[in-house]
């Protein structure tokens, strides 16, 4: 397995699994992309795995056409892809009108589904010197102690503000309309660590970009952002 990249300012690098909308046959692969630019064609090549982005604004959500794999070691053949994108549910008009919300509760319930989205990211991070996994709440609460305890890196949550009971620092990142703020416990990570930051899904990469602020305030290496799904449009 080739070396991980290295973490530069304030950009996340992805690995990612990204459900389809409707079903398993629609998925596709991505290639190495910019943000900034064009959104990648869907030519179905099994290109590897990450991808940095600036994390911008983006006003709304829109549809996804698509569902895709990104990890270095996955290709088109991997059987555990289809399985994971059929089982995650997209309920239309939820919390408010006009999003269509991912709802990975459904691929909890299929035990096979949920091991295979845990060892995809197992694979890719075994072996890398990851001392951290960091758990944006609150869906990252459930994929990222399972990989912490894979890889044999603690587990520290991220968490909104007035939720963790001891010393905190916190970072604050814009919304669609006004702010909010992440926290970290005070000690629960140390200088010179190497982070992966957990999620289960990429939309404007706001909250990705405060938790690499968070932890790059304290000396902590962040290697990469693994998200379960993303919402592509939002490029």
């Amino acid at each position: 397995m080739s070396a991980l990249p290295q973490f530069s300012s304030l950009k996340i690098y992805e690995a990612k699994i990204v459900s389809s909308l409707h079903s398993a046959n629609s998925l596709k692969f991505l290639p190495n992309t910019e943000a900034t630019t064009a959104p990648p064609s869907n030519t179905g090549d099994p290109l590897i795995c990450t991808r940095s982005t600036g994390g911008a604004t983006v006003p709304e959500r829109r549809r996804v056409s698509v569902a895709s794999m990104a990890t270095s070691n996955v290709d088109g053949t991997d059987d555990r892809i289809p399985r994971i994108a059929s089982t995650i549910r997209v309920i239309p008009d939820f919390p408010k009108p006009g999003i269509l919300f991912q709802d990975i509760t459904t691929l909890l319930l299929d035990p096979q589904a949920f091991k295979d989205t845990i060892d995809l990211f197992v694979e890719r991070y075994k072996g890398q010197n990851i001392s951290v996994i960091a758990g944006i709440e609150a869906r990252g609460f459930i994929f990222g102690p399972p990989i912490a305890l894979a890889i044999g890196a603690k587990f520290v949550p991220m968490r909104k503000p007035k939720k963790l009971p001891g010393e905190v620092i916190s970072e604050e990142y814009s919304l669609e309309y006004g702010t909010d703020k992440m926290e970290m416990h005070v000690g629960a990570v140390q200088a010179g660590e190497r982070a992966v930051i957990v999620d289960d899904l990429i939309a404007t990469g706001g909250t990705l970009n405060a938790a690499i602020r968070l932890l790059g305030r304290v000396g902590v290496t962040v290697v990469e952002c693994a998200c379960v799904i993303e919402l592509k449009e939002l490029k």
